[in-house]
Formats: structure tokens, sequence, C-alpha cells
């Protein structure tokens, strides 16, 4: 069963989110930003209120993308632009303001969870494609590839993501961390274009341009 964090510190949405959710979702209800992080690492989706007793929102949010891709739906009373953007820019994959409905609120979720891969990322297996992220074996066709670390770590968050936009400041923290600072900023191009040449003829990296990169295939 899928796991569902509400981050809420209005009693009664948050009672009333659990109850409601709680038939379909496996739910954990926390009320600050600290009891959150210890519940990030065990749950399949959160739900965000911006305005906590410790701390904004926006901080969960860039906690959560450290190390993580699980989908957030930030629920707020803030609907002002500038914000909103800050807290998609950030990572957050959807948002909707209050009052909102609950059946909308279910729909997001459900659509969601339908973007997540299903799949095991020790093995990925296309026409075409043959990788082993544990014995870092990647096969183009007939033909074993060799990848840098770097190059295997983007592939592998491309592959996790498939489908979905990964902005390049994503990108950057999964493979760069903190030292992000300290990368020229073509550093990421040049490293997608390798994987690119590496992966021909198929060609399964799209680019949205502004934004970041998707894997297609």
């Amino acid at each position: 069963m899928k796991k569902i964090l509400i981050i809420e510190d209005d009693k009664n949405l948050n009672k009333g989110l659990s109850i409601a959710l709680n038939k379909d979702y496996e739910v954990f209800s926390v009320s600050t930003m600290s009891e959150a992080k210890t519940f990030i690492d065990d749950t399949d989706l959160i739900l965000l209120d911006m305005n906590l007793p410790d701390g904004d929102g926006l901080e969960i949010i860039k906690y959560t993308r450290q190390g993580s891709s699980i989908p957030i739906i930030v629920l707020s009373a803030i609907d002002l632009e500038a914000y909103i953007i800050s807290a998609i820019n950030l990572g957050a994959d959807d948002y909707l303001t209050k009052p909102f409905s609950l059946g909308i609120l279910e729909a997001k979720i459900k659509r969601a969870f339908e973007k997540i891969v299903s799949c095991d990322l020790n093995l990925y297996k296309k026409e075409g494609l043959d990788f082993d992220f544990n014995k870092n074996i990647f096969y183009v066709g007939n033909k074993n590839i060799d990848f840098t670390r770097t190059e295997t770590k983007l592939l592998y968050y491309l592959i996790k993501n498939k489908s979905q936009v990964i902005t390049k400041e994503l990108l950057f923290d999964f493979v760069w961390g903190t030292d992000d600072e300290f990368i020229d900023q073509n550093t990421l191009s040049v490293n997608i274009s390798r994987i690119r040449n590496k992966l021909k003829p198929y060609d399964p990296i799209d680019t949205v341009f502004g934004v970041g990169y998707k894997w297609n295939y």
C-alpha cells in the first residue's frame, strides 16, 4: 500500500484528510517540519502545508529534493504567484490553494502515483537497452558501454523519473549535491551530450529548453 505523509498543523484538516485518504493509502500525519523529516525516507507522496510552526514549507521541499524525487503536492492558503512559482521551481509537483476539493486532491494524488516509474532500477530493460546499475554493466544494442560515475548517476535519475521533466537544478543537486556551486554550469549539458552519444542510435533523452531534461523511453 502506498504511503502518504501529511504535513499540516491545522488539526481539523489534518484529521479530515487522514480519514478521507486512509481507505486507499497508509497515512502518516505530522504538524511540524522536524517531525516530517523522520518520515520522508519511508514515504511515497507528501501533502505539504507551507505555513508550519517551525518553519517555511519551502524548506521541506528543498530538504526532500536533496535525495528524493517522491511527489510533493502543496496545500496552502498562500495564493501569491511568486510563492507558487518558487515552490514549483524547488521541486513541488503540484500546488492546491485552500479551500480545495477533496475529489480534485484525490485525482491529483492518483495521477502523481501513475507517473512514478514502477520498476526495479537495479535492472532496466527496454528494446535495445539493458542496464544493470548494481554491477555497472550497460548494453546498448549488443555493445557494452562504459559510463563514468557522473554519467551513471544522471542516467539513473532520469530513468527513475521516466516521463517527468527533471529540472537542471534537481539534476545538479542529485549528482553534485552541495558542491554544485563549484561546478561549471556547462558541466551538466556536456555530460548529457556524452550520454546521448553513448546511447546512439537510441534517443531517449528529451531537452525541455529552459527547464531541464526528460527520459522518454
